[in-house]
């Protein structure tokens, strides 16, 4: 049962892309999260220093003589130094308390008081205004100090305080900044922050974009190269490898896929070149068969003919054993239908032997005296059919070939050309051409021309050009056969053209080389 699987659809398709996009979202969110909650952070971050500051202040007043002429001076500097606002409190002799002020940041100036008499300003009303205010404890130190929240109740002002008692135990210092101030440089590093985080975030998204493209690009490579190797589009396509960025993987990879593709390609054109050679097998293999069946087929039908004679008259010798004269000729008739037979047999093994089993034995001869010499032993063909034999090859020139062999090729197409040859003045003449590695060795022949659908199959075994020629004649159609094996087996060609006034039968012979005596000459 075939599965559907659903495809769900990608908003970005391109891996670059994608990834971007995800950098960006998880970017944005630990931008959110850390500046929603930096309101707090940075509260505390201020309320650490400024509780240092504070600190520090208490400690330069522990060294103030606030009996000194100088006390105030003191006082004011260390609260511009460490801008925070300070009041000093000493112990009311009837409660024991810190009530008393000694030093105060009014609103309408400062009041520092001596003798614990407050006749300094007219109308007395301090920022701070510890010693009356709702005091929210924050901490307590080792030390004796202790922080915490005061809320002026006059002006209902909220001050982060640090409470510092005199190493005498007579005096208390406070140090003090106002909390709306806290609130306001937290605020305002909170828009700083945004502002910053903003810019860096444009700026790394430009850098990142580009960082992934660039890493992206080999991964695009691969995915653009793989579709048209997939696809078999191009042969010739490589992934391109890109040095740089994950040099070691990328690059990896792309080899690794190029090598494969090539190892591919490679072995597809191995199997093409082995499947098409078995074709070729395959294909010669049942050409051979056909030919071999047309063959046998073609034999036996040779066979069939001088068998029926030879068993008519073998059958009818009974009938005239009383008449010499007919025994006689009828036994003569069974001897010439044998020895065609005998003919016939001898050529098919010739054939035979040429191409399949015979090996060439090669050797340097004078292709001029192997002309005459076959020549020769036609010459009485030659006078009883009134023909007249040129051997217009005068120079000496060597051929490379198997002698044996090639006396086939002479034998048979001077008996095609006796066969076949006309015209009042009839004559066979043998010349030669250089056609380069080879010498093209021309028969040529008086007569008519060939039919051209002739020419294509006067190779074919028992194909006979003049099909009403007697058979008295001893023509088998396997001369021009043996000719084509013999060619074949020296890799050597052979053919036929129509010529003025004839026909011309060539095959060609490999050059040979000279005697070494000869070339010392």
């Amino acid at each position: 049962m075939a599965s559907y699987k659903h495809k769900r659809f990608k908003f970005f398709p391109d891996v670059r892309i994608q990834v971007f996009v995800q950098f960006i979202l998880i970017f944005f969110l630990i931008i959110s999260v850390t500046l929603f909650s930096s309101s707090s952070f940075y509260v505390s971050m201020i309320e650490s220093a400024k509780m240092f500051e504070m600190r520090a202040a208490g400690q330069k007043l522990q060294d103030i003589n606030l009996l000194a002429d100088d006390a105030l001076e003191k006082i004011s500097k260390t609260e511009v130094s460490h801008d925070v606002v300070i009041e000093i409190y000493s112990k009311n002799k009837s409660t024991n308390e810190y009530t008393d002020n000694v030093y105060s940041k009014c609103y309408h100036g400062v009041m520092f008081n001596k003798t614990n008499e407050h006749n300094t300003l007219e109308t007395f009303n301090p920022v701070i205004g510890y010693s009356a205010s709702e005091f929210e404890l924050i901490q307590e130190y080792e030390d004796k100090t202790f922080a915490g929240i005061s809320r002026n109740k006059t002006t209902d002002k909220s001050f982060f305080v640090l409470v510092t008692p005199s190493d005498s135990g007579e005096y208390i210092f406070i140090t003090a900044v106002e909390y709306s101030l806290i609130d306001a440089m937290a605020k305002s590093i909170s828009i700083s922050a945004v502002i910053i985080t903003t810019v860096i975030f444009i700026a790394v998204s430009i850098a990142v974009y580009f960082y992934i493209t660039k890493i992206t690009k080999p991964i695009n490579d691969i995915v653009y190269g793989t579709k048209i190797m997939a696809e078999e589009k191009d042969k010739n396509i490589r992934i391109p490898v890109r040095k740089g960025i994950l040099r070691t993987e990328t690059e990896e990879a792309i080899l690794n896929i190029n090598t494969l593709y090539e190892s591919l390609m490679l072995t597809q054109e191995r199997l093409l070149e082995k499947s098409e050679f078995l074709a070729a097998q395959l294909k010669d293999k049942d050409i051979e068969q056909k030919s071999r069946a047309k063959f046998i087929a073609d034999t036996s039908h040779e066979l069939k003919t001088p068998i029926s004679i030879i068993q008519g008259y073998a059958e009818g010798i009974k009938f005239v054993l009383d008449d010499e004269k007919a025994t006689n000729e009828y036994c003569d008739t069974i001897i010439d239908e044998c020895a065609r037979m005998t003919d016939l047999v001898v050529n098919m093994m010739s054939l035979s032997n040429i191409q399949h089993t015979d090996e060439l034995c090669f050797s340097d001869f004078l292709i001029n005296d192997f002309i005459d010499e076959r020549m020769k032993l036609h010459t009485k063909i030659f006078d009883k059919n009134e023909i007249s034999a040129v051997n217009s090859i005068k120079e000496d020139i060597y051929g490379y070939a198997d002698v044996s062999k090639l006396q086939f090729v002479i034998n048979n197409l001077i008996s095609n050309a006796v066969s076949y040859i006309g015209g009042d003045e009839k004559r066979i003449e043998f010349s030669v051409e250089d056609v380069g590695m080879s010498y093209r060795v021309v028969v040529f022949n008086t007569g008519d021309p060939l039919p051209q659908e002739a020419i294509q199959k006067l190779w074919d075994s028992f194909y006979r050009q003049d099909a009403a020629r007697l058979r008295s004649e001893g023509h088998f159609g396997l001369g021009l056969s043996i000719v084509k094996a013999v060619q074949d087996a020296h890799s050597q060609q052979c053919g036929v053209v129509n010529a003025k006034d004839g026909v011309e039968f060539w095959f060609d012979i490999a050059k040979g080389n000279p005697p070494k005596e000869e070339i010392r000459k």
